[in-house]
């Protein structure tokens, strides 16, 4: 009898959590996502000032992926990251900061 396992996909979820949501113009924020899926292909965070940022995960189940920013100007920036499953699609987050 030969025995047969099955790996049934991880619900796709993704959460981004930065280490503060207040920063002087030109410090750095340290974003850190968590993701989880059946066969993920990348992340992408968008910093809420134009530029934005990518990994390629190459269909992994999980991650644990930091990404680092630091805002030319003032103001409230809404942060997304997306994280994209060959199988489930796209899913996203969103964090406030605010830079002084």
């Amino acid at each position: 009898m030969a025995c047969t396992k099955s790996v049934h996909p991880l619900a796709l979820a993704i959460t981004i959590q930065p280490n503060r949501t207040t920063a002087a113009t030109g410090d750095t924020i340290t974003f850190t996502t968590e993701v989880q899926g059946g066969q993920i292909v990348n992340v992408t965070i968008h910093f809420g000032d134009g530029e934005e940022d990518f990994y390629n995960t190459n269909y992994a189940r999980t991650a644990t992926l930091q990404f680092r920013h630091a805002y030319a100007a003032p103001g409230t920036f809404d942060v997304d990251a997306v994280v994209l499953d060959a199988v489930a699609g796209a899913k996203a987050d969103t964090v406030q900061v605010v830079v002084n």
